[in-house]
């Protein structure tokens, strides 16, 4: 009788415990910034990449671009494959 009840539960229970899992898109994330021309190069408002204290000191215009999401998805130090600065945009309420 034990033996049954064993057997059932190593079915039933690997069965209940399967979660379903849900890559972490950055087109889903709040950091993520489209773009507008062609929907294909989106950026990440999170990691910026300084341009330099000469480009502000000749116009005054502080000019720090966004790395790709592609990049920073492929770096480590950033979000990494498993998008470790994810934040999701919109909140379930």
């Amino acid at each position: 009788m034990n033996y049954i009840i064993i057997i059932i539960f190593s079915i039933i229970l690997p069965v209940i415990s399967v979660k379903k899992i849900i890559p972490k898109l950055c087109i889903n994330c709040k950091y993520f910034i489209t773009d507008n021309r062609t929907g294909l190069y989106g950026k990440c408002s999170l990691f910026t990449q300084k341009q330099g204290k000469i480009d502000f000191l000749v116009n005054g215009i502080d000019n720090d671009q966004f790395h790709y999401c592609s990049t920073a998805r492929a770096l480590n130090d950033m979000c990494g494959e498993e998008g470790k600065m994810y934040k999701k945009k919109y909140i379930k309420k």
